[in-house]
C-alpha cells in the first residue's frame, strides 16, 4: 500500500502535535502507512516543498505570523497542483480565496477526531481518482495523461487538443465522443459540441463561458447553456457535501 505523506503547518506547537496525533490515529485505524512532516511557518513549508509530489495532503493554518496560510497556499499551488490542501482555521471568511487555490476542505479549530477522519477519507478517495490516466496516441507514441492534469479538451481541425496544466498541449486524432467515453468521469463536462472541460480547473462561470483557474475562457454552447449551468452547480453542490 502506498505511503501517505501528510504535512501539518501551524505556528503553534501544541496545535501541530494534537493534529498529528489525530492523523496518526485515523491512518492506523485504516491500516494506511503515513509519514508526517511538520512545519512551524509558511516560509518553512515553502522552503521544504520546492517541487511537486513532496506532499499528498497538507493541513495548513491560515492565521500565522509572517506569511499567511492563504498566501503560502497560493505559492504552493504554483509548484504542486495535486497536493490536497485542508485549511485549519478559526474562521470561514476565506471561502472565496480557498476556491482559488482549490482547497479540499476546511477544519475549524478546535478539531474533532471525526472531522479530521472525514477530511482525510475524502482526500484519499480523491487521490485514487487523480491517479487515473487517459491513454492516447500523441507525438508519435502512446501517452498516459493523468486526468487531474487535463484542464479541457477541444476539437481543432479534426484533431483533439488536450490542454494540460503548465500550458502543455497534446494533439491526437480521436473524436470528442470517444475521448469523453474514455475519460468516464463526473468531473468532466461536455459544455460545447467541441469542448470537454475538467470542472476541477474551473474558477467560475462568466456569461457564456467557463473561466478556468489559469484565466483561459472555455465556451459554453448556446443550445445547452441551461443544462451545463445546472450540471455545474449540481457538481459544486456534491463536491461541497463530500468535503463536509
Amino acid at each position: 500500500m502506498e505511503e501517505l505523506i501528510i504535512g501539518i503547518c501551524d505556528d503553534l506547537n501544541e496545535e501541530r502535535t494534537a493534529l498529528a496525533g489525530m492523523v496518526r490515529a485515523h491512518c492506523r485505524t485504516l491500516g494506511v502507512p503515513v509519514r508526517l512532516k511538520l512545519f512551524s511557518s509558511g516560509e518553512e513549508l515553502l522552503e521544504a516543498v520546492q517541487e511537486p509530489g513532496r506532499l499528498h495532503v497538507l493541513f495548513l493554518d491560515i492565521y500565522m505570523p509572517g506569511l499567511s496560510g492563504m498566501e503560502a497556499a497560493r505559492q504552493l499551488r504554483k509548484r504542486d497542483e495535486d497536493v490536497a490542501i485542508i485549511f485549519a482555521t478559526t474562521s470561514l471568511e476565506h471561502g472565496v480565496d480557498s476556491f482559488e487555490v482549490q482547497a479540499s476542505d476546511y477544519l475549524v479549530k478546535p478539531f474533532r477526531q471525526e472531522e479530521v477522519g472525514r477530511a482525510l477519507d475524502w482526500c484519499m478517495e480523491r487521490r485514487a481518482e487523480t491517479l487515473r490516466c487517459l491513454c492516447v496516441y500523441a507525438e508519435w507514441e502512446e501517452r498516459r495523461i493523468p486526468l487531474a492534469s487535463i484542464q479541457y479538451i477541444e476539437i481543432l481541425d479534426h484533431r483533439a487538443c488536450i490542454h494540460c496544466t503548465g500550458g502543455k498541449c497534446l494533439y491526437t486524432r480521436r473524436g470528442l465522443d470517444d475521448l469523453e467515453a474514455a475519460v468516464d468521469s463526473a468531473d468532466f463536462l461536455r459544455c460545447h459540441r467541441s469542448y470537454l472541460v475538467n470542472l476541477n480547473h474551473v474558477q467560475g462561470m462568466e456569461g457564456s463561458s467557463f473561466r478556468m483557474v489559469d484565466g483561459e475562457l472555455v465556451p459554453i454552447g448556446s443550445s445547452s447553456r441551461a443544462r451545463v449551468r445546472g450540471r455545474f452547480w449540481d457538481w459544486l453542490y456534491i463536491k461541497t457535501r463530500e468535503r463536509r
